[in-house]
């Protein structure tokens, strides 16, 4: 019986990362789920849900050869699958000011005292303090 992990990995961003982490799946015979990647200050990073049949060992010795050759960190955990169960958001929150300590931490506390659950969240820094 297949189980699902959640592989993460990170690095320098570099051309064929998605495509060799993906056919060394592949050719595991993994399946994937959902997946999440992004580039953030020249670094690479990607979680992707995973069904594979063996452990977690196995996956990480079947994706280590990749993460090498890229000089990759990463990691498998071992989650519960639940594909097609996604919350839909029904309002999305901007939030535009000058660059400062704990402007994140400050936003995203009020929303969750507000009973708020944040499903996306980015950040990026522009313009002059």
């Amino acid at each position: 019986m297949k189980k699902w992990f959640m592989l993460t990995l990170v690095g320098k961003d570099r051309s064929g990362i998605v495509a060799q982490v993906t056919r060394a799946l592949y050719e595991g015979e993994c399946n994937l789920g959902e997946a999440s990647m992004v580039r953030l200050g020249g670094n690479f990073t990607v979680m992707l849900m995973v069904q594979f049949a063996g452990d977690e060992q196995a996956l990480d010795e079947l994706i280590g050869p990749v993460s090498r050759s890229f000089d990759l960190r990463h990691h498998v955990d071992a989650i519960e699958g639940e594909l097609l169960h996604h919350m839909e958001p029904d309002v999305r929150i901007t939030v535009y000011g000058a660059d400062r300590l704990g402007i994140i931490a400050e936003a995203t506390g009020i929303l969750a005292e507000k009973g708020f659950n944040i499903l996306n969240l980015e950040s990026d820094v522009g313009g002059t303090a």
